[in-house]
């Protein structure tokens, strides 16, 4: 059954006059007409169209609690009151309920005075934004007409990433504009350049930001043992090369990007999560934008032009814009010292919210960096505030660097790509070095496992010459030590 059928069938009636009833997360998983905020369990079907922010974010968190997702993208404390209306019960006493962490409330009524329109997008933007469309629609355009070129279709590939970082990823977030609709028509530049929305939605909003660098939640994460990225990972012989193999590896995504991505969207779920059935009614529109894509760039160009060179040009655009994203997503999240999160992580999950999304990101580079790749080189200030527009990262990041190390977290920002790119590959050489699970103890520091990497550590730091990342004004080595007393090994 699809999931639009799924969700047409009646949920059990809310009663909102009886006595209000207590539910475990398990029960609440099995009713995607409700959600979870703090100790309380709201009717998230009722709600959704009052939802300011539009239906589609609230549908994905049907069944789900969704308490920190509010804070993040709100950057307020919830409406408890406000929200009485939509009260069905409570948290079984059995449960542990996330709690809104206060410190990272306090941070955002900073950030909320520096930036104007609400922190959304400037008109200017609205500039930058109609070139990068008109660019990519003119060069898919030109080459329909006249024949593929191979230089044309590698500009027309990044030029796909720029939509990819500069207008779908802040829609995506509810960044661009206080009107829904235009957030979401902006959205679906995701499907126009191969990729899918609620896809994204599902693996970014509802999983990667909440669960970044999780060892067993992220699904940015999960390599399916083609990659050793985190201490917890199994290892096997290929991970010795994955510092070779890891580039070239980001542009073949593509080719999951253009063609098995589909299997997740009929299966109504990422990496194994399965997609809430509140949002069952995206599905046929989501399945019917990705059949227009591979007409509009695969089928309609091979008609026209049925020839190896043109499909060679059509996997030059997918595996160039494939590889520009996934080079400073996986730079930004994989480095040494990066924190990971969970059972043997590095940061338990009770960790503050804050503390888990500034130590398993980095920022690199500045302002100009920031103009072409959608403020997404300041991936800490982006975690931190996903619904603020990139335009006013660079902005902010002085304000949010001088609270973060105020409070002993690690605030990683490399003063160039290479710098961070050379982090990179010390960690992942180190990871794929390393053939013992090495387990932290977050209190101690002390870890099983440490001397095979600390001596893969010393490797990689000869394979790869140490650069230094700078932390707020200062510039010093990443390994420098925490706040609260924790060396941090290379790893």
């Amino acid at each position: 059954m699809p999931p639009s059928a799924a969700m047409n069938a009646p949920e059990p009636a809310v009663d909102r006059a009886a006595e209000p009833e207590n539910f475990t997360r398990k029960k609440v998983e099995g009713r995607p007409d409700l959600t979870i905020v703090g100790d309380a369990v709201y009717d998230a079907k009722a709600f959704r169209s009052e939802h300011p922010g539009g239906e589609h974010f609230v549908s994905l968190f049907g069944g789900r609690d969704a308490t920190e997702a509010f804070m993040e993208y709100h950057r307020r404390a919830w409406p408890k009151q406000r929200m009485d209306k939509f009260l069905v019960g409570s948290l079984d006493a059995s449960e542990e309920p996330k709690q809104m962490d206060e410190q990272y409330l306090k941070l955002c009524a900073e950030v909320n005075k520096l930036v104007p329109l609400g922190g959304f997008a400037p008109w200017s933007y609205w500039l930058k934004a109609a070139l990068i469309m008109g660019t990519a629609v003119s060069l898919e355009g030109y080459q329909l007409l006249h024949g593929k070129s191979m230089l044309m279709s590698t500009l027309l590939g990044v030029t796909f990433a720029w939509i990819g970082l500069n207008i779908q990823h802040d829609a995506n977030h509810g960044a661009l504009s206080r009107n829904p609709s235009v957030n979401l028509l902006m959205g679906l530049t995701q499907d126009w350049i191969g990729g899918n929305m609620i896809l994204w939605l599902q693996e970014h909003v509802v999983m990667h930001h909440l669960h970044t660098n999780d060892v067993d939640d992220d699904p940015d994460q999960k390599a399916h043992g083609m990659l050793r990225l985190k201490p917890t990972d199994g290892w096997m012989p290929l991970h010795l090369l994955q510092h070779v193999y890891i580039l070239p590896g980001e542009a073949m995504y593509a080719f999951k990007l253009l063609f098995l991505d589909v299997l997740e969207l009929l299966k109504w779920e990422w990496e194994g999560e399965k997609i809430s059935k509140l949002a069952g009614h995206l599905f046929l529109p989501s399945l019917a934008l990705k059949l227009a894509f591979w007409a509009r760039f695969v089928v309609v160009p091979l008609y026209l032009q049925p020839t190896m060179w043109c499909a060679a040009c059509i996997a030059a655009t997918v595996m160039t814009g494939s590889f520009y994203l996934a080079f400073f997503f996986f730079i930004s999240h994989n480095f040494e010292g990066v924190a990971s999160v969970g059972p043997d992580g590095s940061l338990p999950r009770s960790a503050t919210f804050m503390q888990r999304q500034v130590e398993t990101s980095s920022n690199v580079a500045g302002a100009g960096l920031a103009v072409l790749n959608g403020g997404l080189n300041y991936q800490i200030e982006h975690h931190l505030f996903p619904r603020l527009h990139h335009g006013y990262y660079a902005t902010i990041a002085p304000a949010v660097r001088k609270v973060v190390e105020g409070m002993g977290y690690k605030y990683i920002h490399f003063p160039t790509i290479g710098d961070n790119l050379g982090s990179m590959f010390r960690h992942v050489y180190t990871m794929g070095h390393t053939k013992l699970a090495v387990k932290a103890d977050y209190r101690t520091g002390a870890k099983t496992g440490a001397r095979a990497t600390n001596a893969a550590s010393a490797a990689a730091a000869a394979a790869f010459p140490l650069t230094r990342a700078r932390c707020g004004d200062r510039t010093r080595d990443t390994s420098h030590r925490r706040g609260d007393g924790e060396s941090w090994h290379r790893l």
